[in-house]
């Protein structure tokens, strides 16, 4: 699993800001086979900031709903959208 930082601003999501925080499950959303260990594709992390801006938007893969929040908040869409 991803550490906590969100998708967009990457900030780093302490315990006093998760609960305003959290993960979306996107479109491409892809389980990790049993006994695997790693970040699903199609799961990311929020700040209290983009998280419900990010679950309208889970209609979408997380690719295309990230370069979409990017382009809403006027961040370049150039980092990892995996």
């Amino acid at each position: 699993m991803k550490p906590p930082i969100c998708e967009i601003c990457i900030k780093h999501l302490n315990e006093d800001c998760l609960g305003e925080s959290g993960l979306v499950w996107f479109k491409d959303y892809q389980d990790l086979p049993p006994g695997m260990v790693g970040h699903p594709k199609g799961l990311g992390w929020f700040c209290g900031q983009h998280f419900k801006s990010a679950q309208s938007l889970n209609n979408l893969s997380k690719a295309d709903a990230v370069r979409q929040l990017k382009r809403n908040y006027g961040k370049s869409s150039s980092s990892s959208l995996s």
